[in-house]
């Protein structure tokens, strides 16, 4: 229930990564890459609506949904709801920090590196650089005061989530507390355990070739939306 909520309440209905579609637009055209690897994809996360929008300002790509551990059910469920006919879920489990040989082009991760520890993510970063890939990490937490604060509304967007999509068993573990208290956890745990500025420099720091940079932006788009940190990092040429 506290995936669900955080797919359908948060990343979806309120569009939290609208911001990313013209950086991930930019990274299309500058490498020329068609395809997408989304990993780490749970379950989908901002694709059904960030995926028409990309193609709205790039033209048609392939995306391809992986996890080392697929939610195949609501991974497939997303590419009919997407229903373009490229976008595809990987039949077999993929680890970030190892992504197999075939699958080239433009990989993203969304909400999920903040659950790596410093020397996984430095490993997924690593294979990203060492195969001259483009990477595209996105968060939408930040270890600061007002992400911390706002793990505190929490309890009534659940409220309002459940009574949008009510079942029994969502009535019954948000009347008892038990979601509301969850989610707001999970979202607690969340921002203390996401990387900053400083820290992507560290974790990038080494990993550096006249052919390939890196490079960060938060965008801060106002209103209810958070700012989403993203990491970039991506082949270059000389002409560049």
């Amino acid at each position: 229930m506290t995936t669900d909520f955080l797919q359908e309440a948060l990343v979806l209905r309120h569009r939290f990564y609208a911001p990313v579609t013209p950086v991930l637009a930019g990274l299309v055209r500058r490498t020329g890459q068609r395809r997408v690897i989304d990993l780490c994809s749970g379950a989908s996360g901002p694709w059904e609506h960030l995926k028409p929008e990309l193609q709205q300002d790039a033209g048609p790509v392939e995306l391809v949904f992986t996890d080392r551990f697929p939610n195949r059910r609501a991974l497939q469920g997303a590419c009919d709801r997407i229903g373009d006919g490229r976008t595809h879920v990987h039949p077999d489990p993929v680890d970030a920090t190892a992504v197999p040989e075939g699958q080239d082009g433009i990989r993203t991760v969304f909400t999920a590196f903040h659950h790596f520890p410093p020397d996984v993510a430095r490993a997924v970063l690593a294979d990203a650089f060492t195969r001259r890939a483009p990477l595209c990490v996105a968060e939408s937490s930040e270890r600061r005061w007002p992400s911390l604060l706002a793990t505190l509304l929490a309890p009534m967007l659940v409220v309002g989530h459940v009574l949008r999509n009510p079942t029994p068993l969502r009535l019954l573990c948000t009347v008892l507390g038990v979601l509301p208290l969850v989610v707001t956890w999970d979202g607690l745990v969340s921002a203390l355990r996401t990387y900053d500025g400083a820290d992507l420099a560290s974790l990038t720091a080494g990993l550096s070739a006249p052919d390939y940079r890196w490079w960060t932006e938060r965008i801060a788009p106002g209103g209810p939306a958070p700012p989403v940190l993203l990491l970039i990092g991506e082949p270059v040429s000389a002409t560049d």
